[in-house]
């Protein structure tokens, strides 16, 4: 029990729920976003029962009861851990998972929950929450195993993360269980590099944490955490998740196509340079979900213009970023750090295309939030949606030169339009300069639909240096300064009525962004993964009672005992 003195009087709390009624209550239907695996053996590993699947949505509840996961229609073998959490640090950006093992009576099909709610539906328009049942060997890293060992659960277990990756066949999946860590030089100053296992996207190579699991790669001295050198050998379709990556550069992927990287901790203090704490150039196919990204060259000792938090590069197309949380500055340090949060540019290549940036929590970014820099959406779309981002662009200018200051930016020269909808930005281009604001329109343009634009005294809704002509779209909220663009239409001058601005950024109940967006544009879903009704609400999020309550200010004076 815990006691609390309020100037005298003795309140007596009787139950205390982390994170209040809101963030654990079960008040909806559960949604699959994504799962860590698309395939695998049902049989074979840990006591037989197959590919352990990790599964990120909503709405699963803090325990299981009485609700199941089936695979394919067939119910899993085994639950190893249910209200579990992705990596970000952010509750608003935190996912909930659930780890099974399917078992024998998985088939190939549809991975879904079942809670006393209902059935989940699936947000992962891409991979449509399926699961392939296929052969393929189950193998373990472990503490307490040996590289001479042949690799099987649970007693033959390899001793090593290199070792793993060598030795893996077309289909193969290690599962690398607690306290295993990679810090020495592997090859090519990584310390984990891939070179070759001639993986398959019908037949990939995965290495996976095991579930609850902490499994480290590299050092804040490494040059490298993992990487993919120039070197011979196909180094396509591998499964990188659950992972803490450091170095330099956390993952360094060159020309490679089908990579999945999910719910892995980046932390690069000491990154800087031409490239990022997650870098790719020269990779298609790729999908990047659940991430966190963090501590962005903060250690540096220099503000670095080139290195940024998350860089696609040269040629680098069909890309989904989604569900990640990028805190490249969360310190505000103004003397180290990296540039950018997210960044596209094709450097000496051809404007990229293809490019799905949706559902992440961007903060404390010094430079730029999301940069589309080289883009060309008249080859394949190029979008920003249900995206949180918030103070960002706060300047200085980086040692090496100046930068932009948005929170989005669309530049290259290409054809068609960028499009951004259903976003909540807040604080874009703290640093007030005619290089900062909230949106960079540079060609090509940006259509700008369902947002919520709050920007503070002294900052700016169009990037002074942009070009306002080539900024078009409709129903979005610009609050705190005046004068809307008059290039978009339908516009709301009213305060969005955010919970909490700058921290909460859900909607109050009377919210002048209910149900006053536009269903030309939207996205299916919410940043919270409840469906979008038509019309839509504008910003990120729709109304929910549940995440939405008012809080009540704190009190004072308060004396905390507890028994």
């Amino acid at each position: 029990m815990i006691r609390i003195f309020v100037s005298g009087a003795v309140i007596l709390i009787l139950a205390v729920t982390v994170g209040g009624l809101a963030a654990s209550a079960q008040t909806a239907p559960p949604r699959v976003l994504f799962t860590d695996l698309t395939s695998g053996p049902n049989t074979g590993g840990e006591n037989n029962n197959g590919t352990i699947l990790t599964i990120y949505g909503r709405n699963f509840g803090v325990t299981q009861g009485t609700s199941t996961v089936t695979v394919g229609g067939g119910a899993v073998a085994a639950y190893l851990k249910w209200g579990g959490k992705s990596k970000a640090a952010t509750g608003e950006a935190q996912l909930e998972t659930i780890s099974v093992a399917i078992g024998p009576s998985a088939k190939s099909g549809t991975v879904a929950v079942t809670t006393s709610l209902g059935v989940s539906n699936c947000e992962d328009t891409l991979d449509g929450c399926q699961f392939t049942v296929r052969s393929g060997n189950i193998r373990c890293v472990s503490t307490s195993g040996s590289d001479s060992n042949n690799g099987n659960f649970p007693s033959s277990c390899w001793a090593t993360i290199p070792k793993a990756r060598g030795s893996l066949f077309p289909g193969d999946i290690a599962y690398v269980e607690n306290g295993v860590s990679q810090t020495a030089v592997d090859n090519y100053n990584a310390a984990l590099a891939v070179t070759g296992n001639s993986c398959t996207s019908a037949n990939p190579c995965s290495l996976v944490v095991y579930p609850g699991a902490t499994a480290t790669i590299g050092t804040t001295s490494s040059t490298y955490g993992m990487r993919t050198p120039a070197v011979g050998g196909v180094k396509d379709y591998w499964t990188l998740s659950g992972f803490n990556i450091v170095g330099g550069t956390g993952l360094d992927l060159l020309n490679v196509t089908g990579w999945r990287v999910i719910n892995n901790d980046f932390n690069c203090p000491k990154g800087g340079g031409q490239s990022a704490c997650m870098h790719t150039d020269t990779t298609t196919q790729y999908r990047f979900y659940g991430n966190y990204v963090h501590n962005v060259g903060d250690q540096l000792g220099t503000v670095d213009k080139y290195f940024h938090g998350i860089y696609f590069t040269t040629n680098s197309n069909h890309i989904w970023a989604a569900w990640n949380e990028s805190n490249n500055n969360p310190t505000g340090s103004t003397t180290s750090g990296g540039c950018r949060a997210i960044q596209f540019y094709s450097t000496g290549g051809a404007n990229q295309f293809d490019l799905h940036v949706h559902d992440n929590w961007i903060h404390n970014s010094i430079c730029d939030g999301i940069n589309f820099s080289t883009v060309n959406p008249g080859q394949g779309t190029v979008e920003a949606y249900n995206n949180v981002v918030y103070h960002v662009g706060t300047g200085p200018d980086p040692a090496n030169g100046s930068s932009n200051y948005s929170c989005v930016v669309s530049g290259g020269g290409g054809t068609g339009n960028t499009l951004v909808y259903n976003n909540t930005f807040y604080d874009c281009g703290g640093r007030k300069t005619n290089d900062a604001g909230a949106l960079d329109p540079t060609t090509p343009g940006i259509i700008a639909t369902n947002n919520i634009f709050y920007q503070l005294s002294g900052e700016s809704y169009i990037n002074p240096n942009g070009n306002p002509s080539i900024l078009s779209g409709s129903n979005n909220i610009w609050f705190g300064l005046s004068n809307a663009p008059s290039q978009t239409t339908g516009n709301i001058t009213a305060d969005p009525l955010l919970v909490l601005p700058g921290s909460d950024f859900a909607l109050q109940s009377t919210s002048p962004a209910i149900g006053a967006g536009t269903g030309s544009q939207q996205s299916s879903w919410d940043a919270n993964g409840g469906p979008r009704p038509n019309p839509p609400s504008i910003g990120a999020y729709e109304f929910s009672a549940a995440a939405s309550a008012q809080r009540p200010n704190p009190p004072t004076n308060l004396t905390v005992i507890v028994n």
